[in-house]
């Protein structure tokens, strides 16, 4: 008698775990950009991710995850010269993805891939390259190449099948562009500053505890980790080598993107408030660009 009610007490407990074994794989993601001689700066959800002002060859690649969501998400790609384009001038945006533990710089997939020669007569945006089983697939329709006359951008549109986490910078309040929010983020700025002029290295990674969560998540990481990676203390260790900015008091300029949920201050063009002068370098600067979200009346840094 106890024989078939064990068997059948496993069989059941078998069938329970099933599900769990059957789950998909949870990838990671990445972008990978590359301009021949041209200036550029590129944009996640309308959030900017790197800039270099300077005419430029580089293959550049960065992880995205953490900036991914669920669905439709969009990447722009925005260059720039003086004398206009050249025929062999080439644009190159591709998606990537790869398993937790594998090295994204030698072992990511790629899922799709965008081409762009803007030098070239008539030239639209070419997608030369899709692997259909991978969870990043483009909007081939809502791929396009603009210019507002300053400057040219690759929209890039893609839909992520694999399911999310929703990530802080999908939940801010929606902000409005004014001077009282730009005031407002001013403050706040203030208050970062004088913990970087103080030195306070725990009080900072404390105000970006968010930030260090879910980056832990999307790399799949400790948050001890990624918390040290975060450390201040090179800047505060080394007076002799890297000195505080004084914080700006010119008014500076509000920037939104995610649909107005994530905001930072910039002064010059891109420039930042928060930065530490190199002493033995003229003109050179290491840039503290941190994101951020407004919850309850309270400004957090996402990213």
């Amino acid at each position: 008698m106890m024989k078939p009610l064990i068997h059948r007490w496993l069989l059941l407990a078998t069938l329970i775990s099933l599900p769990a074994m059957a789950q998909e794989t949870e990838y990671q993601f990445g972008v990978r950009w590359s301009v021949n001689d041209l200036a550029s700066s590129l944009y996640i959800q309308d959030i900017m991710l790197d800039f270099t002002g300077v005419a430029s060859n580089f293959d550049r690649r960065q992880p995205i995850t953490e900036y991914t969501k669920t669905g439709n998400n969009t990447i722009g790609l925005n260059t720039w010269i003086d004398g206009g384009y050249w025929a062999e001038d080439q644009i190159k945006v591709s998606l990537l993805y790869w398993e937790p533990g594998q090295n994204p710089n030698t072992e990511a997939n790629t899922a799709f891939e965008v081409v762009m020669r803007p030098g070239v007569e008539d030239a639209k945006p070419e997608v030369v390259s899709v692997d259909p089983s991978a969870p990043l697939q483009p909007r081939e329709s809502d791929i396009e190449f603009t210019s507002n006359g300053r400057y040219e951008t690759l929209n890039i549109s893609f839909n992520n099948r694999q399911s999310m986490p929703t990530w802080c910078w999908e939940e801010g309040d929606v902000l409005q562009d004014n001077a009282a929010t730009r005031d407002s983020l001013t403050h706040e700025y203030r208050r970062l500053h004088a913990l970087f002029a103080a030195g306070d290295n725990e009080a900072l990674l404390n105000a970006a505890a968010i930030r260090t969560e879910e980056l832990a998540i999307a790399s799949n990481t400790p948050e001890e980790y990624v918390r040290h990676r975060f450390s201040y203390d090179m800047y505060f260790d080394n007076p002799d080598v890297y000195q505080l900015n004084d914080f700006p008091e010119e008014p500076m300029t509000l920037n939104l993107g995610a649909n107005s949920r994530v905001a930072w201050l910039t002064t010059e063009g891109v420039q930042v408030p928060i930065r530490f002068n190199h002493i033995q370098e003229n003109d050179i600067s290491s840039r503290v660009r941190p994101y951020f979200i407004q919850r309850n009346g309270q400004w957090e840094i996402c990213r």
